[in-house]
């Protein structure tokens, strides 16, 4: 993965709640640096997540499969930067890469995907509006539905 095939970032610097006793960020904080840049990756597209955690389009998804490569370590107050794309976008479901690097992009601390599944309000699978993916391929500049 490389920084310039994404076109979406966010900041994140490490707290102190972070880091494990040795000061490195233990390695389940980066699920949820990726779930922030995932969520302000749909925020950048202009929406709004309600208190109910469904966005204001009515787009409701539950993360189905998180996977992690860990690279190098980050430790207490780094900047890190989370780079987000979807790669791609099949019926109900759609797959968020992800790199995070230190700012200055001398090392990368890890990669990642995970894969989301639109719900209906019976909590079960429900297809993706056309409007989502032409949003998604508008703002990747290239065609992911699978």
């Amino acid at each position: 993965m490389n920084r310039i095939d994404f076109k979406h970032s966010v900041k994140v610097r490490v707290r102190t709640y972070d880091v494990d006793s040795q000061g490195i960020v233990h390695n389940i904080n980066y699920l949820k640096y990726m779930e922030i840049g995932r969520v302000e990756y749909r925020r950048n597209l202009g929406y709004k997540i309600l208190p109910s955690g469904i966005f204001d389009d009515g787009l409701k998804v539950v993360v189905v499969h998180n996977s992690v490569d860990y690279i190098s370590f980050s430790y207490l107050d780094d900047i890190l930067i989370v780079f987000t794309k979807i790669c791609w976008i099949k019926n109900s479901s759609f797959c968020f890469e992800q790199l995070i690097t230190v700012e200055d992009g001398s090392r990368t601390v890890c990669t990642g995907k995970g894969i989301l599944v639109n719900l209906n309000n019976n909590n079960e699978p429900e297809s993706l509006n056309a409007k989502f993916t032409k949003e998604i391929e508008n703002f990747e500049n290239q065609i992911i539905k699978i």
